[in-house]
């Protein structure tokens, strides 16, 4: 069945299914008696006792709203499909498009299967692939992949609990998941526990990210050049830290992954070299 975008919009010329789904929002479960008094209360709206009845059994009919010992609610997997559905929505126009609505991107051109994305800082790049690979990955309706190499791992320090949920999530749903960390300092130790722990594949200390960092999953290969004076600002900070309560983040924070500068991001969609990369990452952990 296809997904049934019944949202409301109130304001203007609204529908009935329109109220129905405004008062279901905020209190159930409701009698069709009740709703029905609530739209005539709450907006005024002059709809007859039969339009509502109508209107709230083709929602029953459509999954958007469903039925209880107690009244009528709305349908919790309509509301996740409504989700998931504008997320996607989200991603593919921020991958598609000259994406001046996506936060911190500068500017977006489109060559064939390539794109180049420039973001003014580093947390922006890490927000859209955040929401790249989860939309790609979760929803593509088959077991994956992923593979990264970066130079340092550090986003445990800012993003635990999102790691460890959208981690737990990947594997949860039989994916796999390689890291490759070019360095070995304490915090890039400390995160390759981190990591190990949710069934994580992770070597430290290893070749990779010489120019840049990636990220692949399926057909699409991820390039994110980062400037070096910020990863050399990122490694001197880990470097020089004994243990991870020893890293400035506040510091981290203003000075390297909020600072403004141009990180210029290169998507590519080809199916044969995303597999080489993988085959050969895979392999490194055989």
């Amino acid at each position: 069945m296809a997904l049934n975008l019944s949202i409301p919009q109130l304001g203007g010329k609204n529908t009935t299914k329109d109220f129905v789904i405004s008062v279901l929002s905020y209190d159930w479960p409701l009698s069709i008696k009740k709703i029905y008094n609530f739209i005539k209360k709450k907006y005024g709206y002059k709809a007859t006792y039969q339009a509502v009845y109508k209107t709230v059994n083709e929602l029953l009919k459509d999954s958007v709203i469903k039925k209880s010992d107690e009244g009528y609610m709305l349908n919790l997997l309509w509301l996740k499909q409504i989700h998931d559905y504008t997320e996607i929505t989200q991603t593919n126009y921020y991958t598609k498009s000259r994406v001046n609505v996506i936060d911190g991107v500068k500017d977006s051109k489109i060559e064939g299967n390539i794109q180049v994305l420039t973001f003014e800082t580093w947390f922006d790049v890490e927000k859209y692939l955040y929401y790249l690979q989860k939309n790609y990955i979760m929803n593509s309706g088959k077991k994956n992949i992923l593979c990264v190499h970066h130079n340092h791992e550090w986003r445990p320090l800012f993003y635990m609990r999102a790691e460890y949920n959208w981690v737990k999530k990947l594997i949860g749903a039989g994916n796999r998941v390689y890291f490759l960390c070019a360095n070995s300092t304490a915090t890039d130790s400390w995160a390759a526990g981190f990591y190990r722990k949710m069934g994580v594949k992770m070597k430290t200390n290893a070749k990779c990210a010489e120019t840049c960092e990636i990220a692949v999953f399926g057909d699409t290969i991820v390039q994110i050049y980062i400037p070096p004076e910020l990863q050399k600002k990122l490694h001197n900070a880990l470097e020089k830290s004994r243990s991870v309560a020893d890293v400035d983040v506040p510091w981290l924070a203003s000075n390297v992954f909020e600072k403004k500068t141009d990180i210029k991001v290169v998507i590519n969609k080809d199916a044969k070299i995303a597999e080489q990369i993988i085959s050969q990452t895979v392999s490194r952990f055989q």
